[in-house]
């Protein structure tokens, strides 16, 4: 049995070897009686004998006698004769011999070619392999340049098949591949208007030390283009691409350039990138690609192989958001971009007073709160506490009343604005400060508001989004809104408070300026206020006289007093001393507000009280306005928090003051900055560390569900500008953005609701910048 088994398969393969060799006459017609491989067929052809004889020399004509299957496209020697090849070295010489052949699994024959890429065995980047385009609409051309010789094409050997072509495939780089695909046309018009051909032809034999090499291009097809160009025809008027401005053209490219890596679709399917502009998009595991707009695109072709990187194409134009932006901005009015932007809240309550219309139609600029700070706002209010509360017509006219007063009539882009008031559509004013981005509304105990993102574009106006609902002197009656107590402050040894008091004199002027002890121009309280004008270059300094007998001021622990930097004066550093003489405090004015100041008695060196000295303490002249001086103002009582966190030297209601959490150094019962009592939270903030301070949860942790709002203070310390803090309750980073401004107390009523985790593992106050800074926190607590 075993016999007569081995007899059958021996049969089998006698009879399949003739079968084979059938085929291979089929096949091969050209074999004939005396099969050659294609080493052979090269030596013994004269059309393509410098082509031997370069495989010769190079050690290469080894590789196609072996029995492996091979497509050869071999130039005619009149290629040779027409080229300079005398600049490649040895290697580069090899690399471009590889580049004219293919490792196949059958032979590609004239007839059985189609449009697309295949690999040969040159390399590029990484030991990649070369990409060769092969186009057969119409002649088949390789590389968009390089055509088969028809009488000398199919040329069948015993290891694959040779075609004689009238070029030399010269391994291409990136500009040669998008030059040589007609679906990249446009693109390869783009690069060449937008200046950007010397990046993407940056190659190692040139540039091995430029760190750009090598590239990974996103090269979009012409109908990607065809598609952006409508969009930007639609927005612009835009039809072509020398309409483009070349610095958006460049910007746009810039997008699909990943500069120093030569990446396989392998490694970026499922990953972010960062392009030569900055900007990351993302590419799914299925190769979608998501950018700034509202529309994906494919990788529709990937890893076409150059010498100086790797080009995958992309059925869509991959936009940064600053294009995509100027787009909307020109596409929908303004309506539709307060919607497209999420400002819920301001639609909601557009609609409600009847406004869509107008925001539809008319050119206005909008003044946007954003949806917090709406939440923030119904919060204060006494009279409504939800949209749904305007219910009469009186009630509605008021609710448009309010948003009018976010609206000017016209354009007015951030460099447009300019110091000073701005009528709005509701009929009063607003007031702008451009140095620091405040806008002061008419009511003046509203709080004021800080553009957060400007030049938002609409068809129709530009929106500008701000930190707080801005409430006029005419809304505030109607809305409720809360008047605080204004009467004079209580000293226990009153200074000044309309006029210089308790003994004190005001006959003696100091030296180096002009003061005024009873001007109406700028008032905190009262009816009068200290003018103060330094002159240039004299350190001037206003003194008030001491008292006889002069009082001791040993059982006092504050002195108090409220300053007001008048326009054009910048900040001011006026040094603060209880003695006829320079051992004082500096404080800092702030330019266009009026800001209190507690200083410790304690920080004081010399309190003799030879006189209360005011100093400029730069050589600059300047004025200012000082009112409300005293010794030892009486504090206010703790805030009323239904759950208070922190007032005066610890956490409180079960909180842990022990955790200082990371980055910086953090200080309990600070007494240098103080906005009640007689303590706050000091917070140094290292740079580059984005440190936080951190409360620790209290056991058992308390339920937030009965409360609306967190509230806190801050004050941003002389230097350390205007500051974003992330503020959390749940000891992690989803949180809710603040702003800290230089010189001043703001205070904070973040509604819970803007909170997305409220688990309350810690209460975080963190530095969201990487800048180095400090700051005060006072009065933390939820209501």
């Amino acid at each position: 049995m075993k016999l007569n088994k081995l007899y059958y398969l021996l049969l089998l393969a006698v009879i399949t070897s003739f079968s084979s060799c059938e085929d291979d006459d089929d096949l091969y017609p050209q074999l004939g009686e005396d099969p050659r491989n294609i080493n052979e067929i090269l030596a013994e052809t004269a059309d393509v004998s410098v082509l031997y004889q370069s495989l010769v020399e190079a050690e290469m004509d080894s590789i196609l006698r072996e029995t492996s299957t091979y497509t050869v496209f071999a130039p005619r020697n009149a290629a040779f004769d027409q080229a300079d090849l005398s600049g490649l070295d040895e290697e580069e010489m090899e690399n471009l011999l590889s580049n004219h052949v293919l490792s196949t699994v059958t032979a590609d024959f004239a007839s059985t070619l189609s449009t697309g890429y295949r690999p040969t065995m040159a390399t590029g980047p990484n030991g990649n392999f070369l990409s060769l385009y092969i186009n057969t609409e119409g002649e088949t051309t390789l590389n968009g340049e390089v055509s088969i010789v028809n009488e000398s094409s199919n040329k069948g050997a015993t290891n694959g098949v040779l075609h004689v072509v009238d070029g030399i495939l010269t391994p291409p780089a990136i500009l040669d591949h998008v030059e040589a695909n007609n679906q990249f046309s446009t693109f390869m018009e783009a690069v060449e208007l937008a200046g950007l051909t010397e990046m993407l032809s940056v190659t190692e034999v040139t540039d091995a030390e430029n760190p750009d090499y090598p590239l990974t291009v996103f090269a979009p097809t012409n109908a990607a283009f065809e598609n952006f160009l409508g969009d930007l025809n639609g927005a612009f008027g835009w039809t072509t691409l020398a309409d483009i401005p070349t610095d958006v053209l460049r910007s746009v490219l810039e997008q699909h350039v990943i500069a120093g890596s030569n990446l396989l679709s392998a490694e970026t399917f499922g990953t972010e990138q960062t392009p030569v502009s900055g900007e990351v998009f993302s590419i799914n595991a299925e190769g979608v690609v998501s950018d700034a707009s509202y529309t994906d695109g494919n990788v529709t072709i990937e890893d076409i192989q150059a010498t100086n990187g790797v080009i995958h194409g992309v059925d869509k134009v991959i936009l940064p958001d600053a294009v995509f932006q100027s787009i909307l901005d020109e596409t929908l009015n303004l309506k539709e971009r307060i919607e497209d932007r999420g400002y819920t809240s301001f639609i909601a309550a557009a609609e409600k007073a009847g406004l869509m219309e107008t925001l539809e139609s008319e050119e206005l600029t909008a003044f946007i709160p954003s949806n917090a700070a709406f939440d923030s706002f119904l919060s204060v209010i006494e009279n409504f506490e939800s949209l749904e509360d305007f219910e009469t017509p009186e009630e509605i006219e008021l609710l448009k009343s309010v948003l009018e007063y976010h609206l000017y009539e016209g354009r007015l882009m951030s460099s447009s604005l300019t110091d000073g008031p701005l009528t709005t559509v509701q009929g009063d004013e607003l007031t702008f400060d451009t140095a620091t981005g405040r806008i002061t509304p008419s009511y003046e105990f509203a709080p004021k508001a800080t553009l957060e993102t400007t030049n938002i574009g609409a068809s129709n106006g530009v929106i500008h989004q701000i930190s707080n609902v801005l409430v006029s002197a005419e809304d505030a009656g109607a809305l409720g809104y809360p008047v605080p107590d204004t009467g004079a402050p209580e000293f226990a040894l009153p200074v000044y408070y309309d006029a210089v008091e308790s003994g004190f004199q005001d006959t003696w002027d100091g030296w180096g300026g002009t003061y005024t002890y009873n001007s109406t121009e700028n008032v905190s309280n009262g009816n009068n206020a200290i003018k103060l004008e330094y002159e240039a270059g004299s350190y001037g300094a206003l003194q008030i006289g001491g008292a006889s007998p002069v009082p001791d001021i040993s059982s006092y622990s504050t002195f108090h007093f409220s300053a007001y930097g008048a326009a054009g004066s910048g900040t001011t550093n006026v040094l603060v001393s209880l003695c006829d003489c320079d051992a004082g405090v500096e404080i800092q004015v702030v330019e266009g507000e009026w800001n209190t100041y507690s200083i410790p008695i304690s920080s004081f060196t010399d309190t003799s009280l030879g006189a209360i000295r005011f100093k400029n303490n730069e050589d600059a002249a300047s004025t200012i306005y000082l009112d409300d001086i005293g010794f030892d103002l009486q504090a206010p009582a703790a805030p009323s928090f239904a759950l208070p966190i922190y007032f005066d030297e610890g956490a409180e209601s079960g909180f842990n003051d022990t955790w200082d959490g990371w980055g910086g150094t953090y200080t309990w019962a600070s007494t240098e900055q103080v906005q009640d009592g007689t303590t706050a939270v000091k917070l140094e903030y290292d740079a580059d560390s984005y440190g936080a301070l951190q409360i620790g949860g209290a056991d058992p942790v308390p339920d937030l569900s009965g409360y609306s709002t967190f509230n806190f203070s801050a004050y941003g310390a002389p230097g350390s500008g205007t500051k974003t803090l992330l503020v959390s309750l749940c000891g992690c980073d989803a949180g809710v953005e603040v702003q800290v401004v230089e010189g001043e107390w703001t205070d904070y009523s973040l509604p819970l609701s803007s909170f997305t985790d409220t688990s309350l593992g810690e209460i975080r106050i963190k530095n969201n910048v990487s800048d180095s800074y400090t700051i005060y926190v006072d009065n933390i607590g939820f209501n």
